[in-house]
């Protein structure tokens, strides 16, 4: 039985419960009435025909043509493809990884592309002095011409003391122009006068592709005495004594003590196929001539040239005649030396199998072409032409290749004929718009001539 102090009245606490519960309905009715008037969406009418489901279409099973995986030779570890959505029909480029251990930089043009073309540049539009790859490629697209990828070039020596800043030793043939053509001797840079020196490459106005010894074959005819010409803006001594100097070599000849002569009054620019009359407008038993922008200049070394100054005189008459062989090269409109020939019809040529047997003992003076260095080369097959460049010196990425393994590997690849440029550090390949390889030094060389596959004229 309960008494007065222990009974509690439970009614107060059941009325606190129920209007806590009264308030948490509230609570609930006041949300769900915002949510009602801020976020319902807008009341405009809807197309009910579009708010329905669309009926979904039977799809037929689209057939995907799958490329069957090309196999690659034996001495290539990988192939990658490099900026290909810059790619225009009918140009490839590509890097590969050779068993050997160098990496290879290979640009391709198709020789059937109607929209593209082989050229060459010359640095600084003379044969004196340098520029890099880039510098030239740079200075084309100012023009209006449009190179896609382009590789350094001929040999030459960089500077000397008589204040050559570099010059090209090889054949160099622009737009028809005879700019430059070598005697063959057997010294580093130039063509032996062999078939391994079968070096020069050119283009004929039918689109044939030449692979070959050239020789100058020009003579001046003054009166009844004939003067065989050894050279066209090369160097004048005793084993090259009568060289012949155009306004594509620079300001002046750059001799010392050779008997000059210039002639005036003549057809210019030179070419494959020449001949025009001139005269003698000066003599200069001293040497280091000025070339008239309208003229030539005749250097003769000493030795001969005593002989030849007592018949030549201001105002003598004569016929300058050239005519290079093969005959074919007196249409080539493009064409570039290199020193070595590398590939013939798809097969390394001889001397150059005896000379990496040899340990390079069949030919001293190229020693260079047994090490592993970097390289720059050009080839062709019956399809296409290849620019191409390896890197080299820099041990765990590329170590370069001899002159007989980069042949032996470009065989592999599909290329039947080859000839090797100037490499080392100048080794440069710029494919659109900039280096793509690692040139041995970290500072891209300055070069004398630019080969390069550039778009054709509209």
């Amino acid at each position: 039985m309960y008494t007065e102090n222990n009974y509690r009245n439970p009614l107060p606490k059941l009325i606190a419960i129920c209007g806590l519960l009264l308030l948490f309905i509230l609570v609930i009715n006041a949300v769900q009435v915002f949510e009602k008037e801020v976020f319902q969406p807008s009341t405009t009418q809807v197309d009910v025909k579009e708010a329905q489901p669309k009926p979904i279409k039977e799809v037929q099973p689209k057939l995907i043509k799958v490329k069957a995986k090309e196999t690659l030779p034996n001495s290539v570890r990988r192939r990658d493809t490099l900026d290909t959505r810059r790619w225009p029909d009918g140009f490839r480029l590509y890097r590969y990884s050779w068993v050997g251990g160098a990496v290879v930089y290979v640009a391709e043009m198709n020789r059937d592309a109607k929209n593209l073309r082989f050229d060459v540049a010359l640095a600084n539009s003379q044969i004196l002095g340098r520029e890099t790859v880039t510098g030239a490629t740079r200075k084309l697209r100012k023009k209006g011409i449009l190179p896609l990828a382009g590789v350094n070039g001929s040999f030459g020596i960089r500077g000397d003391s008589y204040g050559r800043g570099g010059m090209i030793f090889n054949l160099y043939i622009q737009a028809g122009e005879l700019i430059s053509i070598p005697k063959l001797i057997d010294r580093w840079g130039y063509s032996p006068p062999s078939p391994w020196g079968e070096t020069s490459f050119g283009v004929t106005p039918d689109g044939e592709f030449r692979l070959d010894a050239v020789q100058l074959n020009g003579k001046l005819r003054i009166g009844a005495e004939t003067l065989a010409v050894d050279a066209i803006n090369q160097i004048c001594d005793s084993s090259c004594p009568v060289v012949l100097y155009t306004p594509r070599f620079g300001r002046s000849t750059l001799t010392r003590r050779c008997y000059e002569f210039t002639l005036k009054e003549l057809t210019l620019p030179l070419t494959g196929k020449y001949m025009s009359r001139f005269v003698v407008t000066a003599v200069n038993p001293r040497g280091n001539s000025p070339i008239p922008s309208d003229g030539i200049v005749l250097a003769i070394e000493p030795r001969l040239g005593t002989r030849w100054h007592r018949k030549i005189t201001d105002s003598t008459t004569g016929i300058l005649d050239i005519a290079l062989t093969p005959e074919k090269w007196q249409t080539i409109q493009e064409g570039i030396g290199g020193n070595l020939r590398l590939l013939r019809n798809g097969e390394i040529e001889p001397e150059l199998i005896d000379f990496a047997q040899g340990r390079n003992s069949s030919a001293y003076r190229h020693s260079n072409a047994a090490h592993r260095h970097p390289r720059s080369a050009l080839g062709f097959s019956d399809e296409k032409l290849f620019l191409i460049v390896i890197d080299g010196r820099e041990p765990g990425y590329s170590m370069g290749m001899t002159l007989y393994q980069m042949a032996d590997f470009f065989n592999d690849i599909g290329i039947e004929h080859a000839i090797n440029f100037d490499g080392g550090s100048s080794s440069a390949l710029w494919a659109l718009g900039k280096i793509v390889n690692r040139p041995a030094h970290p500072f891209e060389r300055p070069i004398f001539n630019v080969a390069m596959i550039r778009t054709r004229e509209k």
